[in-house]
Order: C-alpha cells, then structure tokens, then sequence
C-alpha cells in the first residue's frame, strides 16, 4: 500500500509549480527534509518549479548548517522566509500534520489562499479534515522515526542514487529525531546502516551535530530545574514546571535526571505551549502516547510521538496541565 501512495504522491505532483514548508520553530527533521525532497523532485519531475520557505528555524539547525557549510561549501541551502502562494499550485508540508503548527511571516492564510496541500510526516495522524487537504496523497505513517526516513523509502523506491552530501543530511536527521536512537526501532537502524559508507561516517555526522548550549539555554534549564514540581503516581515519576523559552530542551533534561514524564509549559501573552517528554519505558510497559493524550486535550492543539509530543492554545495553562496529568494518572493507574 505505501508504494501505492508513493506511486499516487508523484502523479499528482507532474506539472506543477511545488513549495515546500515545514512547522514554526524548524528543527533538523523539518529542515534537512525539505532539502531531501526538493533533491528528489528534481530529479523525478520534469521541468521542476520548487522551492522552500521557512518562517523561522531554530538555534541547533542554525549551528549545524554552519558547519556542514564548512564541509560541503557548495552546498545550496536557500530558502525564503516570505512566500506568496498564489505563485504555487500545490504546497507539501513536512514533519507535521497540524496547520496549527505552520506558520508564515506574510501572515498568509492558506485556507484563504485555497492553495491545495499535502502532509509527509512520521507523527501520530491527527485525522483533521482541512479545506483544502488532499488527504488521499498524505504520506503519514507514524511507525517511522523520522520524516527524512520516508523520504529515503520514496527516494530508494524510485531508484534514485544519494550523492554523500544528502546521505549526510538525512542521517543528521535521523539521529537527532530518534534521540540518538533512543526512540528508534529496527527499520531505523537498518536504513541508518545502508546509508552509512566509506565516505560517510558516523563520527563525522556527530561532530557536525555537537552543540554549544549558550547562557541562556543554561539559565532555562536552571530556572527549569528550580521550579519543578514532583508528582508520584505509583512507581512513576512526573516532573512539572515552566520555563520562557527551551521548552524541549528542558523536558529532556527532567528525562535525563531521572523523571519518567516530564511536562513542561511557557506562556507568551495569551498563547501557551505545552512540551511533553517520556521515557520508552514507561510507554511500553504502560502503553501511555503523550501524542494520543494530547491531542485528545479539550482544548488546544496538540500531537507528536508515544514518547515526545506537544500542544499549543489560548486556554487557561493550568487548567490543560491538570488535564494532561490526569489522562496520564488514568493509564499510569490502569497498566
């Protein structure tokens, strides 16, 4: 059935003029497989009219692209921040399935644009009709750990060769988004192992994925620490707190020093954000998906993995965590 709907993706792509975008704040996933996926288009379309835009992309991205631009100084990493969408016929939108998450600095209104759209990503499908969603070429398929991994099954499907550079970039992407392989599964390591070469080697690709937390990431993870409230449901433990800013960063932080959950929120004015972290173990002796919960939240927007998932909204902050923590109370109570 996959080949299917890769089959169907590229049929309907043929002869049109494409623009490729990913989720607010691009981390490495959303970033390298736009790249991936304009390589791909290029090669398999005739006459390609392709481009990327991003609204924003995040620190580590900013980082990593510096270096592989020391080691690959020709590559083409451009890409626009403004885009005017009546110039596309179709946009794919990559690493999430959620508009809420897709943002433009034009302020451009994609339903208002009636610009048709498709969704490849590896989250939890959402299931959300949009207007103008061409839901039967969605490539979602939660059982990969990345999206650039289902790029790489269109790419191999296809037949194309991987030059290292992109081979590069796509196992930059996978590491990051497994944790290092800590949410991975077999396919994931399998396709690791088929791109990884004499020219391509895994000590390069973690070099280039080396960052330097700078002082404000460290006074986050800090005041983090500080205001986190310990919450114990059985044997478990559920770590609590708020941060401005670094939100992931300080949820994988409470994982690392020993929480089996981590919650952890910021407010900007009337938005909030909800970042959520769990350990494989938990999940897979309890069955507890934070994407699941959190996009079952009354109010908001929200979804992502078993283990790592996120929710956005305009609603009372405290009044969404205490409901995330009972849905979590209530699986944690049953396994």
């Amino acid at each position: 059935m996959i080949y299917q709907k890769f089959d169907d993706f590229i049929s309907f792509l043929k002869n049109k003029s494409i623009l490729i975008t990913t989720h607010d704040l691009v981390d490495l996933d959303g970033f390298v497989s736009s790249y991936i996926l304009k390589y791909f288009l290029t090669l398999t379309l005739s006459k390609p009219n392709v481009e990327i835009t991003f609204s924003e992309i995040t620190k580590p991205v900013i980082e990593f692209r510096e270096k592989f631009s020391n080691n690959y100084p020709n590559f083409d990493f451009t890409y626009k921040t403004v885009a005017d969408l009546s110039n596309f016929d179709v946009m794919i939108i990559l690493d999430t399935n959620n508009l809420d998450l897709v943002e433009f600095k034009s302020q451009f209104d994609i339903n208002r644009s009636q610009i048709p759209f498709i969704f490849v990503d590896h989250h939890l499908n959402l299931n959300k009709r949009y207007d103008y969603n061409i839901n039967s070429k969605n490539l979602i398929f939660d059982d990969y750990t990345s999206t650039a991994e289902i790029i790489y099954e269109l790419i191999k499907y296809f037949q194309l060769g991987i030059p290292p550079v992109y081979k590069t970039l796509l196992l930059a992407a996978i590491l990051t988004d497994s944790g290092f392989f800590k949410y991975s599964n077999n396919d994931t390591l399998k396709r690791t192992s088929e791109l990884l070469t004499d020219e391509v080697q895994i000590q390069d690709i973690l070099t280039l994925l080396t960052y330097n937390i700078d002082i404000s990431e460290k006074i986050a993870k800090i005041k983090g620490m500080q205001r986190t409230q310990l919450v114990r449901i059985g044997k478990y433990l559920v770590g609590i707190t708020n941060v401005s800013s670094f939100g992931a960063s300080v949820a994988s932080m409470l994982i690392n020093l020993g929480f089996d959950i981590a919650i952890v929120s910021s407010k900007e004015k009337s938005e909030f954000k909800i970042t959520t972290r769990a350990t494989s173990d938990i999940c897979f002796e309890t069955g507890l998906h934070l994407g699941k919960i959190l996009n079952n939240v009354s109010e908001g927007s929200g979804g992502g993995h078993d283990g790592a998932a996120s929710i956005n909204g305009i609603s009372d902050l405290k009044v969404i965590i205490n409901e995330i923590l009972e849905n979590v109370k209530q699986i944690l109570i049953i396994s």
